[in-house]
């Protein structure tokens, strides 16, 4: 019997830099016992093969040549692995045909058992976390209004019911993601059957590592800028955004697109699925899921701040 464990995200719950970490610390990982599949990776999660399991891509999605020779090698290094479990990692999972990807698992010439680990995190960080990036990256022009009120992904009981429709409740490993504390891998670790002697090495590994800054948010003078520029067509654009972004980026305020009580009747709109996700994945009763960055205090702030340099709200 080999577990497998699909790491799904949420994106916007430190994946990025969770992914870095993996990849950075296979050996480690797999001399506990957990391969952390190297078909595929690149450092920034197993992006290809989930998307391999997408039936109908968003447009914005870049998808990769011979998708089913990246199946091929990653069933096969899922065989030949001589780990107790194998890992993989992809906010690209919230979109796959769930069933084609159990089918190709089971397929598998190997017995399997499925896990799959889910982060939430509060709809109204996600919401301006996720368009910060759709901006940056994806040429975004809506306003933060209208993207926020048609954000994809953020029923979190629906999602992990999908999943546990298939592989069952207790495949679903789920936890919610704390914003204000930097502690993505240690949360995620535990999610994990290593023993405390590979986690304690794991930890000290990351407490040694140097600092990065795994996909940066814009600041608000930079996401109004881009905001502009993705509306314009013209030559050269990475130049551009490159050059603008490094004269803004140091002296750039955080982009929070909405006051605390803006913030708080936003998450109200999502208070019935998380009171459900809360209940049937973490056993917990409310409806709040807390792990939020900013306070309301520091959130009025910079939102106020916000407004008195952009027109973005």
């Amino acid at each position: 019997m080999k577990t497998i464990y699909l790491h799904i995200g949420r994106g916007k719950t430190g994946t990025t830099a969770l992914q870095h970490f993996l990849s950075t610390n296979r050996e480690a990982l797999l001399a506990g016992g957990m391969d952390y599949l190297l078909t595929g990776d690149a450092g920034q999660g197993h992006q290809a093969f989930a998307k391999s399991f997408i039936a109908d891509p968003p447009g914005y999605m870049e998808m990769p040549d011979d998708l089913a020779e990246l199946r091929r090698r990653t069933g096969q290094e899922i065989c030949d692995s001589a780990a107790f479990a194998v890992l993989l990692s992809s906010e690209n999972f919230p979109l796959v045909d769930i069933r084609a990807l159990a089918k190709w698992l089971d397929d598998l010439p190997i017995e399997t058992c499925i896990k799959v680990i889910f982060f939430a995190r509060s709809q109204d960080e996600v919401a301006e976390s996720e368009y910060n990036q759709m901006v940056k990256l994806k040429g975004e022009t809506r306003p933060f209004a209208v993207y926020a009120e048609a954000l994809e992904g953020a029923d979190y009981a629906a999602e992990c019911d999908a999943w546990a429709a298939v592989f069952g409740d207790d495949a679903i490993i789920a936890r919610v993601y704390d914003a204000a504390r930097d502690t993505i891998e240690a949360d995620f670790l535990n999610c994990l059957p290593l023993s405390a002697d590979t986690i304690n090495a794991l930890s000290m590994a990351r407490k040694n590592a140097p600092m990065t800054v795994a996909n940066r948010s814009l600041g608000a003078r930079a996401l109004q800028v881009l905001l502009m520029l993705n509306a314009i067509t013209f030559e050269d654009r990475k130049a551009l955004q490159s050059n603008l972004l490094a004269a803004l980026g140091p002296e750039d305020i955080p982009a929070v697109l909405m006051d605390a009580p803006t913030a708080a009747q936003y998450r109200a709109t999502f208070a019935a699925s998380n009171a459900q996700f809360l209940r049937r994945y973490l056993g917990r009763e409310g409806s709040d899921l807390g792990g939020r960055r900013f306070d309301d205090a520091t959130r009025d702030r910079l939102h106020a701040d916000v407004r008195a340099l952009t027109f973005l709200v």
